[in-house]
């Protein structure tokens, strides 16, 4: 056996493309990613493409792919469009879905934020991205009197790394769970997201080494599928070397303790949020949890801007 790995799978047992909610949940328990099937309907899936290619496009006017980011690797093509909220109501709905919801209640519990609302556009010649997790900054938990690592002392590139085995010891919970729409057909050959079964079970940081230096398996599905992985989950965008541009929604959920990956209760635009359901709002961190998110109002249903809070008073 690898001394670096002891977490082995045969390709016939790992997760297929199901709406059986019980299996989704079974899957993420025992491999850290599920894969939702026929997720969006087709007629709704071309009016998410349009939208996207339109917004993708007029970035890439704006100068979108001259600005560095801090995930890709050098010779990247890759193009992020963020705040997808801010882009179109159609980006909107896919927020809400009911198999979905499921499966993040499964994993967080019935109180979760928005942390992002995304698209990522792998383009023919990108060069596969570095393995990773979506929580990365989690402390790894210590026994009592070993030193602890400072929360704020970890970075993305100095997280503590470690082998593909099964720990031996406490682990980290999940705090927060990505789902990637397929706007697309995903496949091996463009870039289809990368992950490691088992990997969630590690308790550690994958090596950032490209090429991998541990095996993974392409998450390929038809348009309309929906991936979803735990926040433990090794993962990575993978090299397209077709001639197709690879077009994917990631969303990213987190437990409500959690700072989000985008800042929703200052970047959400004005006219979104007036016309924004309370399960928006509330999905955006607009709605305090256990007295975190408010703003200085004992017991308020909702947070408020500034302008509409007690400031300054005299007798």
């Amino acid at each position: 056996m690898d001394e670096e790995r002891d977490i082995f799978w045969d390709a016939a047992e790992l997760p297929k493309p199901t709406r059986d909610v019980e299996r989704l949940k079974a899957d993420m328990d025992a491999w850290g990613y599920c894969l939702l099937a026929d997720a969006i309907a087709a007629d709704r899936l071309v009016e998410i493409r349009a939208r996207l290619e339109e917004q993708a496009e007029a970035e890439v006017r704006r100068g979108a792919l001259e600005v560095p980011d801090r995930v890709n690797g050098p010779g990247s093509t890759n193009q992020w469009v963020l705040m997808l909220i801010n882009k179109g109501r159609v980006f909107q709905e896919v927020l809400y879905h009911p198999v979905v919801d499921q499966v993040l209640e499964h994993v967080l519990g019935p109180e979760y934020l928005l942390s992002e609302s995304s698209a990522h556009l792998t383009r023919p010649g990108n060069p596969a991205m570095a393995l990773h997790t979506d929580q990365w900054w989690m402390p790894p938990p210590v026994m009592p009197g070993e030193r602890h690592q400072p929360g704020g002392t970890i970075t993305r590139d100095g997280a503590r790394q470690g082998a593909l085995k099964k720990a031996t010891r406490p682990i980290a919970a999940p705090m927060v769970v990505q789902t990637m729409l397929m706007v697309n057909d995903f496949t091996e050959a463009n870039g289809a997201t990368r992950l490691v079964p088992g990997s969630h079970m590690t308790g550690s940081q994958p090596d950032q080494s490209v090429p991998h230096v541990v095996p993974s398996i392409a998450a390929e599905g038809p348009a309309g599928t929906i991936a979803i992985w735990e926040g433990r989950t090794w993962h990575s965008a993978g090299p397209n070397t077709s001639n197709e541009v690879r077009l994917g929604m990631p969303t990213l959920y987190a437990a409500p303790q959690m700072r989000t990956l985008m800042n929703f209760t200052l970047g959400t635009k004005p006219e979104v949020l007036a016309q924004a359901a309370p399960e928006m709002r509330r999905l955006l961190g607009f709605k305090p949890w256990s007295g975190y998110g408010s703003t200085g109002e004992m017991g308020a249903e909702w947070a408020r801007p500034g302008s509409e809070t007690i400031g300054e008073l005299k007798p």
